[in-house]
């Protein structure tokens, strides 16, 4: 999927909860007249459901048929979200191409709840995002994120698009969009799960290392430093590398010294720096820093 894809594909949701609201509404608004219609003119022999009025019996046939609608497009909708756990499932098992055809599948057709399709277009943006297609998964989740509570998202899947969101921006290099997208979003706040604390805290540091904010990022140290040992290797050692620079920017140079020890146990740093740029500039600073002493010793000599 390209990136003018995504962007369709947001702008065909639109239009999708643009006709579901309509559809929605006629429905509704169908029952009620009915109902109400039914009961303002009540059957005149005792035992039918039909009156002697044909607009009450016209108003009565179209409730109903307006609620056997309801109920088949409900049945439909239950249809496509379990095409949604399906595609789940070839993602967990790697079959990331029949989950992509199962998703999209699933978003052209048409549902009576707006949920089911916005939790398939997240499943695309974890797609895209395992797959280094970061502005895809930017463009996704960007528009995901502009439903708002409209589009019926629970907070906790709001939540992780705005992660993956802040992610990606920070993989194409973009600081200022990931700071700004991730305002609303604190790796204290008390809001959030302890999983999503361990999520968002590597991304907030990067944040703060790439803005030079290195006093925010050194700030609750102890607390960083216990989240930091609960994330898998390659993570706690991006986050304890990461504290280990704010530490050192900030005059706290045996923490930061400690920090950077326990980094290179739990992952090789060189590997790291290939996938993240501040690494990489801190590395490549690091090298300079040492290179100069040599030159000058060989030049003494």
């Amino acid at each position: 999927m390209t990136r003018q894809e995504a962007h369709r594909l947001i702008r065909s949701l639109r239009r999708q909860f643009l006709l579901l609201t309509v559809t929605r509404c006629l429905l509704l608004t169908t029952v009620a007249v009915g109902f109400l219609g039914t009961l303002w003119n009540p059957s005149d022999a005792p035992g039918s459901i039909l009156s002697a009025n044909p607009l009450t019996n016209a108003l009565w046939l179209a409730a109903t048929f307006a609620a056997v609608v309801w109920v088949a497009l409900t049945f439909y909708s239950v249809r496509q979200v379990r095409s949604t756990n399906q595609a789940t499932a070839y993602i967990a098992s790697g079959r990331l191409d029949l989950a992509e055809g199962q998703l999209m599948d699933a978003l052209r057709q048409f549902s009576l709840y707006r949920n089911g399709k916005l939790l398939a277009c997240h499943k695309l943006a974890l797609i895209a995002h395992g797959q280094k297609q970061y502005q895809v998964a930017a463009e996704l989740c960007d528009g995901i994120l502009s439903f708002g509570a409209w589009g019926g998202l629970s907070k906790g899947i709001s939540r992780l698009c705005r992660i993956m969101l802040v992610d990606c921006h920070l993989f194409l290099g973009d600081v200022t969009s990931a700071i700004r997208a991730l305002r609303p979003v604190s790796s204290q706040d008390p809001d959030l799960s302890l999983a999503e604390q361990l999520l968002v805290l590597p991304i907030e540091l990067r944040c703060q290392i790439g803005s030079d904010h290195y006093e925010r990022a050194a700030s609750s140290l102890s607390w960083k430093m216990s989240r930091a040992e609960l994330l898998d290797s390659p993570k706690a050692a991006l986050a304890h590398a990461l504290l280990a620079v704010a530490c050192q920017k900030t005059g706290q140079t045996e923490n930061a010294t400690f920090l950077q020890r326990r980094a290179e146990l739990y992952h090789d740093l060189d590997e790291l720096a290939e996938d993240y740029d501040v690494l990489r500039e801190r590395a490549q600073g690091s090298s300079g820093k040492n290179s100069a002493p040599q030159a000058t010793s060989a030049d003494n000599k």
